[in-house]
């Protein structure tokens, strides 16, 4: 939508619809946060099309610069994501954990929470670490999710037949590797996430 000529309109007509609001709503935050790369802020708007669906409208002030800043980033990481071609689906989670462990720093002043903060300028809160990791593993064949507890986020991969949970943010911040591929025994006996 962003991309196309008549994006210029205050309200950008996704063509994307949806048979309630509640799923709207749930596909706009979805979007917002795990699927959209860029920082220039977009919103997202759920209006009732007569009696039936509801239909996904985006308002953004710059829809080329929006545009720009997601390609950006999902050039990035597809090329450090096909850069793990041939790895055993261990070695490519450990390779975007330490990537990404390496190159962003957790942001104190709150400011900084997408994906592009993180990948392209190395600062961000929790939400970029998330993205940016639920990113690269996606665009390797790697199921991943997000999980999310009162004001905090992580993720967890499927790897070797168990889900295997990894908070990078912590581990950054506390620097170490505590959170790191951690089962779901040790992730529901872990009195800082369980305690959030």
């Amino acid at each position: 939508a962003l991309a196309r000529e008549d994006s210029r309109e205050e309200w950008i007509d996704t063509k994307v619809h949806f048979t309630s609001d509640e799923e709207a709503h749930s596909f706009g935050r979805y979007f917002i946060r795990y699927i959209y790369m860029g920082k220039e802020p977009i919103t997202l708007y759920s209006v009732k099309e007569g009696n039936r669906d509801y239909v996904i409208f985006l308002s953004c002030d710059n829809p080329r610069l929006a545009l720009g800043q997601h390609r950006q980033v999902q050039d990035k990481l597809a090329g450090l994501a096909g850069s793990v071609r041939g790895l055993e689906d261990s070695e490519k989670a450990e390779f975007f954990y330490q990537w990404i462990y390496s190159h962003v720093s957790y942001d104190e002043s709150l400011q900084n929470r997408t994906v592009y903060h993180a990948v392209m300028e190395g600062k961000s809160v929790c939400w970029g670490y998330v993205s940016a990791y639920l990113s690269l593993c996606r665009m390797a064949g790697l199921t991943c999710e997000p999980v999310y507890r009162g004001d905090h986020a992580w993720n967890r991969t499927w790897l070797d037949g168990q889900w295997r949970y990894c908070d990078i943010t912590w581990d950054k911040s506390l620097g170490n590797s505590t959170w790191k591929f951690m089962t779901q025994e040790e992730m529901d006996s872990d009195s800082m996430h369980n305690g959030l």
